[in-house]
């Protein structure tokens, strides 16, 4: 557990990073571990990084509370034909315990290009980087 706190408070220098994927950085690991759930279509993994009581928050819809529904609402994307997601984290704010992440994704969404601005809320629970609040909206489809 130190060590991990000790982890997220390196991050604080980084706190206005520039385009980056450097997964020694413990917050764009977790990203790419979502990533890669998602790209395999492994709901379980998925769920593994979000929090029991996690929100999200997708564009013109109301909030999905807690993981089931998050998981849920993840299987209805891959079920549609969302896929092969890649990120771009932009900037990372962090405390001893919390850690707001910006970046973009692009998925395939059937023959549509998407590309989405995320903002993320990551929390230290029981020793684990879980992600607590997960906010997107849509910046272009082609």
């Amino acid at each position: 557990m130190r060590a991990l706190i000790f982890a997220l408070a390196l991050l604080l220098p980084l706190a206005a990073q520039a385009q980056t994927n450097d997964t020694s950085n413990p917050i764009i690991a977790r990203m790419a571990q979502l990533v890669a759930a998602y790209n395999a279509q492994d709901l379980a993994a998925i769920g593994a990084i979000y929090a029991e009581d996690a929100a999200l928050f997708p564009p013109g819809e109301a909030a999905i509370l807690g993981r089931e529904a998050i998981v849920q609402h993840y299987a209805d994307a891959i079920a549609s034909g969302a896929r092969d997601v890649q990120f771009m984290t932009f900037d990372i704010r962090s405390t001893d315990a919390t850690a707001v992440e910006v970046g973009e994704t692009v998925l395939q969404a059937g023959e549509n290009r998407v590309v989405t601005r995320y903002m993320h809320l990551w929390e230290v629970i029981d020793g684990q980087i879980l992600l607590t609040r997960d906010m997107y909206h849509v910046l272009s489809i082609q």
